[in-house]
């Protein structure tokens, strides 16, 4: 067996494998007292969050989280997390990095390796092996910003653990949910120089170049070709099953005139204004500008608009940057624009339009929707009868977020979900995750997004997991030795029993009494039958198993 340490075909399980195993998450606390996750600051309770300081709720987030992975996941061997706060800072493209996680080690041709010569995460191969590699040694380390709780009233990290996140501020879980995600896997090699017999990651062994090749099959020249092509896909077999039931045909943004800007390109959208359609995105295209003291015209839109006459009715085109998008977008609304188009300042990949200003945002009553750099410089050069024709399907599927990739033995188109492969390299976020532009919004996207919702929809990363050797769990729930008829998770991604068994530990863990523990899981189960996330069978069965001895067994299980 050989290890490797890191920082940040279907697989065929062998004869001999382990026995399925409802994983065990242990969070490993490493911050000091005092901080962190012991950070003693009292807090109200918050989105069926009950901790009375920050620190206890963050550690309940977290330790949700984990019970969510390990009603999803089998695996033996206790997966042992480190966990932290700290100053993370920001990434190359100016924005707050909100965490970072990975595996401690990987580890190849150990007892029970699926395939020879390749690297699993450690949380994996302990899995695979049916036990611990490295006997002692934790398995995931992550860490999470202290940078957003600083700042205006309303915004920062968001402790609620019902997915209601208000503007202005992040969902914790999603990006505890997210991070732990690399953890278990979700993490490529990057590096382009590669030798053909030098061992692969498991991960890299599903890449390819859309219609192209194997990320193992490549020249170093072609890899670092593909990595910046923005046509890196998945291959593997479950993910490509669930694409079709998952990911809706992604929608593009249409510059009808003229011929020299005219085509189909995609956007990124805002978490303020209204949603971008296609009729306000049909029209004229007017580039916003405004004079300074100096006579100096400027395209960014942080001042208040000087051609609101040649803008008033039409769509307003600014330019990235100086300023806060919310801010350039009331301003186009104040001068007459009934939609802005925001031209990116950097050839990053793009990324949904975070509001900034909570009380800027909430006057804007127009969509706004931010394109790529060089979609921008096309628009300013060709600004002579400029006009948009509104928001559709992508004609050019080699734009959209999932490509055809060939036919099947049928005949039919094979679609793979895009990998993170922007025209920028960026070292921590290039090819470990999925595109940004996935519709819905990938929770492995690599930016957040107010559409993911960890503690209900996982989308396509288990499936992930199951390409890259996981079992994961998709039979119904079980409560100690009481059966339910609610799916752990099923295809697509929706996890209601692993939502349901995380829920009812939590209610256990925070109720003093075995009646107040019942009361708990009552309102619980009402709340999810309300919301349509069981079926009225489902909930009966779960009512079923929360009643007399059984709840009591439940409540000394789990207290």
């Amino acid at each position: 067996m050989k290890t490797l340490a890191c920082c940040a075909g279907l697989v065929v399980l062998l004869a001999g494998m382990p026995a399925a195993h409802a994983a065990d998450f242990v969070l490993v606390n490493q911050d000091p007292p005092g901080a962190g996750l012991n950070d003693l600051t009292a807090a109200a309770p918050v989105g069926g969050n009950p901790g009375k300081t920050l620190g206890e709720q963050r550690r309940l987030v977290y330790q949700f989280a984990l019970e969510m992975y390990g009603a999803l996941l089998n695996s033996a061997v206790p997966v042992r997390v480190q966990a932290s706060f700290a100053s993370l800072g920001q990434n190359s493209a100016g924005n707050n990095i909100l965490g970072q996680a990975g595996p401690i080690n990987s580890y190849r041709d150990f007892a029970n390796a699926p395939l020879a010569n390749t690297w699993y995460n450690a949380a994996l191969a302990n899995a695979l092996r049916g036990a611990q590699n490295n006997p002692g040694k934790d398995d995931i380390q992550s860490q999470f910003t202290t940078d957003i709780d600083v700042g205006a009233a309303g915004q920062g990290w968001y402790y609620g653990l019902d997915g209601r996140t208000p503007k202005g501020q992040t969902n914790f879980l999603d990006v505890v949910t997210h991070e732990i995600g690399h953890g278990l896997g979700f993490t490529g090699d990057n590096a382009t120089a590669r030798a053909a017999a030098d061992p692969s990651r498991i991960y890299n062994r599903y890449m390819r170049s859309a219609g192209g090749l194997d990320w193992n099959a490549m020249s170093d020249a072609q890899r670092a070709a593909a990595r910046i092509s923005d046509k890196l896909v998945w291959t593997g077999p479950q993910v490509t099953i669930e694409v079709p039931m998952k990911l809706q045909p992604e929608i593009a943004l249409q510059i009808s005139a003229p011929a020299a800007a005219a085509g189909y390109n995609p956007y990124a959208t805002a978490d303020f204004g209204a949603p971008a359609s296609s009729a306000a995105f049909s029209g004229s295209v007017v580039l916003a500008t405004y004079t300074d003291a100096g006579n100096v015209v400027h395209t960014d839109g942080c001042l208040p608009i000087t051609n609101g006459a040649a803008l008033a009715g039409r769509i307003a085109l600014i330019d990235r940057g100086v300023c806060n998008f919310s801010q350039k977008t009331l301003y186009a609304q104040q001068a007459g624009a009934v939609a802005v188009i925001i031209a990116s300042n950097k050839p990053d990949a793009l990324a949904p339009m975070a509001a900034g200003d909570a009380n800027v945002a909430a006057l804007i009553t127009i969509p706004t929707v931010l394109v790529t750099q060089a979609l921008g410089n096309q628009l300013k050069a060709n600004l002579q009868g400029l006009a948009a024709a509104g928001i559709g399907p992508y004609a050019d599927r080699h734009l959209a977020a999932v490509l055809v990739d060939g036919v099947d033995g049928a005949g039919h188109a094979v679609q793979r979900v895009k990998l993170y492969a922007p025209p920028g390299f960026l070292p921590g976020s290039t090819i470990s995750h999925f595109d940004q532009l996935t519709v819905p919004t990938a929770l492995m996207a690599p930016s957040a997004s107010a559409t993911v919702i960890a503690q209900a929809d996982l989308d396509l990363t288990p499936a992930l997991f199951m390409d890259i050797g996981w079992t994961v769990n998709r039979g119904p729930l079980s409560l100690l030795d009481c059966a339910t008829s609610v799916p752990i998770s099923s295809p697509g991604g929706l996890i209601p029993g692993a939502n349901a068994l995380t829920n009812l530990k939590l209610c256990a863990k925070t109720s003093a009494t075995v009646g107040d523990y019942r009361d708990c899981t009552g309102r619980y189960v009402q709340s999810r039958l309300e919301a349509r996330l069981f079926k009225p069978a489902q909930a009966q069965s779960l009512k079923m198993c929360l009643v007399g001895s059984k709840a009591d067994a439940q409540y000394a299980a789990w207290h």
